[in-house]
């Protein structure tokens, strides 16, 4: 015969778990969430308020006023963040656009396909004299020079059409562009150097923005490009 202890069911005394304090939850609460703890206070404020010297009426009021402001702004924080994610989204189609078109980007290496020309760019912070772009390849031989003459401040577009300097054409392969030029002080000073490239495609980033993914290779944030070419 079986024997029931008396004992069980029995709920016993833990100090370690009576004394471990609660764990606050991480979740923010939701403007209902919110609005119904405001209202519990409230009530129980009510409830709980003396009969001799009941709460003021303009109290309830600044309370009930606080309450619709809180709501109100988190209503409105939910209208701006859809409101954000809808302009991300246009911005992305307005940028998938561009697939097919060149922007010119800060960097001296071009991927030179064999076949096309590439559009390069000098981007100068002075004026200069007898600026001199110099292409050179994998191995730092010179394969071409252009002489641009005198440039102004800002961007100035040159073509490299892929060929060297005795006129045969450069094999495919990697080069790399160099410029200086002669300042008002007849000191020597280095435009930056751009090159431009197609959109082959467009992704969609982390926060947002568009990802341009460029023909020779090259992976940019469209806040990169200096300008459009065609």
């Amino acid at each position: 015969m079986a024997i029931n202890n008396p004992l069980n069911g029995i709920r016993t005394y833990d100090p370690a778990a009576v004394n471990k304090p609660a764990e606050a939850s991480t979740a923010p609460k939701t403007a209902t969430e919110q609005t119904q703890d405001f209202l519990k206070l409230l009530i129980a404020q009510i409830k709980n308020q003396d009969p001799m010297a009941p709460m003021d009426a303009s109290t309830m009021t600044a309370q009930m006023s606080q309450l619709n402001m809180v709501s109100s702004m988190a209503n409105m924080n939910t209208s701006m963040t859809a409101m954000l994610s809808q302009m991300q989204s246009v911005n992305f189609m307005n940028q998938a656009a561009l697939i097919g078109h060149s922007p010119a980007v800060a960097g001296n290496g071009i991927a030179f396909d064999g076949t096309n020309e590439v559009m390069l760019g000098a981007n100068a912070a002075n004026p200069l004299k007898s600026v001199v772009a110099t292409i050179k390849d994998a191995s730092g031989n010179t394969v071409n020079s252009v002489d641009l003459g005198n440039v102004n401040t800002g961007m100035t577009n040159f073509i490299w059409n892929g060929q060297a300097a005795d006129g045969s054409a450069a094999p495919a392969g990697m080069y790399y562009l160099s410029l200086v030029g002669t300042n008002a002080e007849n000191a020597n000073e280095n435009p930056s150097a751009y090159v431009a490239s197609p959109v082959a495609s467009v992704t969609k980033g982390t926060n947002g923005d568009a990802i341009l993914n460029l023909l020779d290779g090259r992976t940019i944030a469209s806040s990169e490009v200096q300008q459009w070419i065609s």
